[in-house]
């Protein structure tokens, strides 16, 4: 019975108006294109960064810096403060809002959503208040795309006196 429906869809389709031949074939086409977009460098930059820290891969995350950045964040400073927030990283996950290139640099917007419950980091879906938007700034740097701003979960490194 399914091959039969499937048989008059198809002949349907293919004898049908010409008009609607046309709007599902570029429906597919847009559907195709949107699915085949592929993520940036600095995108990539950014999610490696941010997968390192929830991974308690610090050093890692740290190589992901650009060398501004580590002359201002040393290490033991950028490790203190990713310990003392990784529970707070730990449930959470980002939500990609869009990205900018503008002299040299790219900028990612992102929204960071915090949860109680386990997440899986790179969710596409708000599902309650607890959100902060966040641009992360990206420069190309030995052949990579390298983090060039403090961003959440370490939005600062010195320690308050």
């Amino acid at each position: 019975k399914f091959t039969i429906l499937f048989i008059d869809c198809i002949k349907k389709f293919v004898y049908g108006n010409f008009m609607n031949k046309i709007l599902i074939l570029s429906l597919l086409s847009i559907f195709i294109f949107s699915c085949s977009v592929e993520k940036s460098g600095a995108r990539i930059s950014l999610e490696n960064y941010l997968t390192h820290l929830k991974n308690e891969e610090f050093q890692k995350a740290y190589n992901h810096m650009s060398n501004n950045l580590k002359e201002r964040c040393l290490f033991n400073e950028f490790e203190n403060k990713a310990l003392s927030n990784y529970e707070a990283l730990k449930h959470s996950r980002m939500i990609y809002s869009g990205e900018r290139e503008s002299n040299e640099k790219v900028r990612i917007e992102f929204i960071i959503k915090t949860d109680e419950r386990e997440v899986d980091l790179f969710d596409l879906q708000i599902m309650d208040p607890y959100v902060s938007e966040e641009t992360a700034a990206f420069i190309f740097e030995s052949n990579n795309w390298k983090l060039d701003n403090l961003i959440w979960p370490i939005d600062w490194c010195e320690e308050i006196k």
